[in-house]
């Protein structure tokens, strides 16, 4: 997630996302940048929980499931703060 230190097993947001969270359309990732703390931690729990899954190749189901969340409200927070 950028600067937070997270699980190493669990890739960087900015991996997949880019850097300031604009993501990259073509590979099917969204923008973060922008989004409110509140609803990134609500999609992520609802990945790690399994009621959303229209991630390409379950990608963020599969991350979220080693987060806790302590993990996900502080990625939601940093990811909130990014701006293009």
């Amino acid at each position: 997630s950028g600067g937070i230190l997270l699980n190493s097993k669990i890739p960087a947001c900015l991996a997949c996302h880019g850097p300031a969270g604009l993501g990259n359309p073509p590979a099917g990732f969204p923008r973060l940048s922008g989004q409110h703390a509140r609803y990134i931690v609500t999609q992520l729990k609802a990945f790690r929980d399994g009621k959303r899954n229209n991630d390409k190749h379950q990608m963020m189901s599969i991350i979220t499931k080693k987060m806790n969340d302590t993990e996900i409200i502080a990625v939601s927070n940093y990811i909130s703060g990014l701006y293009s």
